[in-house]
């Protein structure tokens, strides 16, 4: 599949002025196809999925839905405290600074703080896995149209 991605693309599908700020600090002259910028370092992984869902046909873009509505209820399964406490592995430093600080003041807070922590951070994780699914997919189509 070839679908092009470039600054001319961005702009027609009118993202918000941050992101679109930082796609022209970082990527103003890119002209690349749809896995390439899956790949790029500096947009975030809910803007790849963002750009994608609206570039590519439409028939991928339910195969993506119907991948990322199975991987969200096999969570939904295997959800509970333990769980979402090991997906925190993906947090940042930052966040564990957070629930440390949290913990002087009030235990309480510190638990939802870490609660938090571990939420966000397996999101993050969550969308960096549904961007490796997007590739996937667009690989197992190359040959296509």
């Amino acid at each position: 599949m070839k679908l092009k991605i470039n600054t001319k693309v961005i702009k027609a599908l009118t993202p918000c002025t941050d992101r679109y700020k930082n796609w022209l600090k970082n990527y103003k002259d890119f002209n690349g196809d749809i896995l390439d910028f899956l790949e790029l370092d500096d947009i975030t992984a809910r803007d790849k999925i963002w750009v994608s869902v609206r570039v590519m046909p439409r028939e991928i873009v339910e195969v993506f839905a119907i991948d990322c509505a199975l991987a969200a209820a096999a969570d939904a399964y295997a959800a509970n405290a333990a769980y979402a406490a090991n997906a925190a592995y993906a947090a940042d430093a930052a966040e564990y600074a957070a629930y440390a600080a949290a913990a002087y003041a009030d235990a309480d807070a510190a638990d939802a703080a870490y609660t938090a922590a571990a939420a966000a951070a397996y999101a993050a994780y969550e969308r960096e896995n549904q961007v490796d699914a997007l590739i996937m997919l667009l690989n197992l189509t190359k040959g296509d149209k």
